[in-house]
């Protein structure tokens, strides 16, 4: 697998991967929960010849290193930390594609700051108040227990469970089981084992999804007219199609509707080529057009980084 970058901004050390080349229309790929960058790497291969690809780790997930002490980890911030990293890394204007909890900072990124986007593709992703899934919302009451939470991580507990059981909620993300392998399991859980740190991190992430985020984002989503492609897993077990069906109703730019068979919501681990062959066709095309080739500014002029502040009434910090 390549190996991970750093790119340093005002929140932290961001990991990612990148792939393609300079002079490629610039994508950047946002994974979910309990994921990482790691969830890309097939999807970074079959399209690495036409983009220059970006994914990297949220923070509270993967290698991604900030400060659980004053970080917040919200999804505000997630989408903040993308818009960054993407100005750090030379571009102003990029297309977006996202899956899970990723998906709540894309459309954040839709309603605040859609001039800087080329096109998005969303892929079997929170919205509205679908979330966070039962399957979140148990690891969210867990993590409330940090001695017990943290002991049954270090204990190798969480990764047995994972790992060898009928419990696991990575298989219950796929049709085929065999399709979510042991190597991949432990690659979305290392970072926990490595350092309190990072455990902390996780749990802070976990403690802070909530809905309100993307049920703010609605209004800018029913103004959002730049390309858009909504591709879903026919059988995701924890975010059905109808959210899907319901995002392209809802959105003007919506210009496809994709349902794949026979493959779950960790699409990526089951069924890459075929979806990246639906994202890099839609991608390919919208982005020949004129209206759709993303620039960086002219040298000298200022960067965008921060997105416009809008908190929810009587809301404080995630």
């Amino acid at each position: 697998m390549t190996e991970k970058k750093r790119a340093t901004t005002s929140f932290g050390q961001i990991a990612y991967l990148e792939t393609g080349a300079d002079g490629k229309p610039p994508v950047l790929f946002v994974h979910g929960i309990p994921t990482s960058s790691y969830l890309w790497r097939d999807v970074l291969r079959f399209l690495q010849n036409d983009f220059h690809c970006y994914a990297p780790d949220l923070m509270g997930l993967g290698d991604t290193e900030v400060d659980p002490d004053t970080t917040a980890f919200h999804m505000e911030a997630q989408a903040e930390m993308l818009a960054e990293l993407m100005s750090t890394l030379g571009h102003e204007r990029f297309a977006v594609v996202c899956h899970d909890q990723g998906g709540a900072a894309a459309q954040i990124l839709m309603s605040r700051v859609p001039e800087r986007l080329t096109a998005v593709v969303l892929t079997d992703c929170v919205a509205y108040d679908n979330w966070p899934v039962p399957a979140v919302a148990r690891l969210q009451a867990f993590s409330r227990i940090p001695v017990l939470s943290d002991l049954m991580v270090r204990s190798g507990l969480v990764e047995w469970l994972q790992v060898r059981t009928r419990l696991s909620d990575f298989r219950r993300g796929v049709v085929d089981p065999k399709h979510m392998s042991e190597q991949s399991i432990r690659e979305y859980l290392r970072p926990l084992r490595e350092s309190e740190a990072h455990r902390k991190r996780f749990m802070q992430f976990v403690q802070a999804g909530h809905p309100r985020y993307t049920e703010l984002a609605v209004e800018g989503l029913r103004r959002f007219d730049r390309p858009v492609m909504i591709v879903w897993a026919a059988d995701d077990f924890y975010i059905s199609p109808s959210w899907g069906k319901k995002l392209y109703e809802d959105i003007p730019g919506a210009e496809r509707f994709e349902l794949v068979p026979f493959c779950g919501h960790f699409w990526q681990e089951e069924r890459p080529a075929e979806f990246s062959s639906h994202i890099g066709d839609f991608l390919s095309e919208v982005l020949r057009r004129p209206t759709g080739v993303g620039k960086s500014p002219a040298r000298g002029q200022p960067k965008a980084r921060k997105l416009p502040v809008m908190q929810p009434p009587g809301s404080g910090k995630a």
